[in-house]
């Protein structure tokens, strides 16, 4: 209930208290009240049957037959919609990464909660406003995992999601809701031209991404709640704008920092982070007084006033720390009584619903920290938390969708990203790259006599063996079927060849063996060199190609290095 209501509301009730309670008085004034009560009655009626919702989110309504409950709208205050926008187009980032067949919109609810209206799309197949009450997109929003569609099974509600034109019937639709205090408000939809484009795990991805806006709409709740001082916010808002989602979270530390030195006066300001393990943390960030801190050290989070943030949770205020905490350190036994530390004020930071930082201030004077103090300080954490759960997720994401989901090596298209991300390096650098394509020989007899099961395990076992067997900063593909690739970082040919070698020779002498069916496979491999074969991807790729098929034409288990015609070959017995 708004303002104007309750104020509408509690008067109301005291004039009808004074008229109908209070005994039976009579008279001219109590006549004017009468006049009054019901005046305030119409008035009251008015204000609930034209009531504006609040500034962050409409009443619920609920769509009556149906198992669907809505929120009538969300608004993004002006003020966030940079955070907002940001949100949206790290989404679509994710999209074109886990597959650029795939055409993508991004719907809210409108006011009514009758229509979705369209808020970002990079192509124009989708039309701007859906009615709510299609069969597909009541499926969408009432599933917690993404669906999906083929055209030629719904026609007639397929139509009324896209412009008009002529479909096929093989053309799908993916669709993944997202949630505001966990009612519907909105969902993504993916089409693309035909089901071969589809991958099994972009059903999980396209989940992730629904709940990843989910969550991202939380936190813009959150941080609206939370803005108390406009400067402040103002500066948390260019703290969200001015971060890289894809950036190391060093740099969301730094930042963070230099807002607690421009709003907060403190003597030391320490970020913690909570490891792995559960039990001991770790100083990411300080700043002030440094001494008293090892930041290549791991402290326990039990026996320490650092500790307790990570144990209770909860904001930790004091300006007496050797009163008010039976732990004798701040960070390990004995260093109160060597650093004189007062006061603090320490917040949990929490990251996909679990304390993972803390964020703390510390005086040296018995200062106590002001309540305001406490309420920046609140919405810096929280904003922090976003911050991270935000890199995480995306992290998370992207990284399913640039690998191979059997083999955990860069899927094609990530490979290439990366092969002209290192072209243009070595082109700045002056540095030489080797390409190697290899192909499994004669595996379709695998398939054919043993199953595609059998066929999947010999294809994980040469990519592990491939990965064991060359540099770190070597860059390993699946490049398609049974075909892997090979960027060797820095390097040339003639340094190599041994390398390629030893893969072919581990791979010929490996045991496959699955459910008792033992197996030995051998593998070719054709070699091009950046810049002296190609000073381009294709033709690099072009030029492997034709060692590799060289390779095959003298029987297979052999390494070709490409030369004008592909005349010279290197076997793994000759040439040693």
């Amino acid at each position: 209930m708004n303002i104007n209501r309750l104020v509408t509301t509690s008067l109301l009730a005291t004039v009808s208290f004074v008229l109908f309670i209070y005994p039976a008085p009579e008279g001219i004034f109590y006549e004017i009240l009468g006049v009054i009560v019901f005046v305030l009655i119409i008035a009251i009626l008015f204000q609930f049957s034209t009531s504006e919702p609040d500034s962050l989110e409409h009443e619920e309504s609920e769509n009556h037959g149906e198992s669907l409950s809505v929120h009538r709208s969300i608004m993004i205050r002006e003020d966030l919609q940079d955070q907002y926008e940001q949100l949206v187009n790290v989404v679509f980032n994710m999209i074109t990464a886990i597959n650029d067949n795939y055409q993508a919109a991004f719907y809210m609810l409108d006011g009514s909660g009758q229509n979705l209206n369209i808020q970002f799309s990079r192509n124009e197949i989708f039309k701007n406003t859906l009615k709510i009450d299609n069969d597909i997109l009541q499926t969408i929003l009432n599933q917690n995992e993404a669906v999906l569609f083929q055209q030629s099974d719904v026609r007639e509600d397929w139509n009324e999601l896209f412009v008009e034109k002529t479909w096929r019937g093989s053309e799908c639709v993916f669709g993944s809701r997202v949630l505001y205090k966990n009612s519907p408000v909105g969902c993504i939809i993916i089409q693309t031209d035909h089901f071969s484009n589809i991958h099994e795990r972009d059903r999980v991805l396209l989940t992730s991404l629904g709940h990843f806006v989910s969550m991202g709409m939380v936190k813009l709740d959150n941080i609206e709640k939370l803005s108390l001082d406009k400067y402040f916010h103002y500066q948390i808002a260019n703290l969200l704008n001015s971060l890289d989602i894809k950036s190391e979270v060093r740099g969301v530390y730094e930042k963070v920092r230099d807002l607690c030195r421009t709003f907060f006066t403190y003597d030391k300001l320490t970020i913690a982070e909570l490891q792995s393990d559960g039990r001991n943390y770790k100083v990411v960030m300080q700043d002030g007084f440094t001494d008293d801190v090892d930041q290549e050290k791991l402290y326990s989070i039990t026996g320490n006033i650092f500790g307790k943030i990570f144990r209770s949770k909860d904001t930790i205020e004091s300006t007496n720390l050797i009163e008010d905490f039976y732990e004798k350190g701040r960070f390990e036994d004995g260093d109160l009584e060597k650093f004189e530390f007062n006061s603090i004020l320490s917040v949990p930071i929490h990251v996909n619903e679990s304390v993972k930082y803390s964020i703390t201030l510390e005086r040296q004077r018995p200062q106590k920290f002001s309540t305001s103090d406490k309420n920046l300080f609140e919405l810096l954490a929280l904003t922090f938390g976003s911050i991270i759960s935000w890199k995480q997720q995306y992290g998370s994401m992207r990284d399913s969708a640039m690998h191979d989901g059997l083999t955990d090596l860069l899927n094609h298209k990530a490979f290439m990203d990366r092969f002209g991300e290192e072209i243009s390096r070595a082109n700045r650098y002056n540095h030489s790259i080797v390409f190697a394509i290899l192909d499994l020989d004669k595996f379709k007899r695998i398939n054919d006599t043993y199953g595609h099961l059998y066929g999947d395990y010999v294809i994980r076992e040469v990519a592990r063996i491939i990965k064991e067997n060359v540099r770190n900063i070597d860059i390993v593909g699946r490049y398609g079927g049974e075909e892997y690739s090979i960027l060797l970082i820095n390097t040339t040919i003639e340094t190599i060849i041994t390398v390629a070698r030893r893969i072919i020779e581990k791979i010929g002498a490996f045991p496959f063996s699955l459910d008792n069916i033992d197996v030995r496979m051998t593998i070719s491999c054709g070699l091009s060199g950046y810049p002296n074969d190609a000073e381009n991807i294709s033709d690099l790729i072009t030029k492997a190609d034709e060692a590799m098929y060289e390779s095959k034409a003298q029987g297979g288990n052999l390494v070709t290095v490409y030369e004008k015609k592909a005349d010279h070959t290197a076997g793994t017995e000759s040439n040693s």
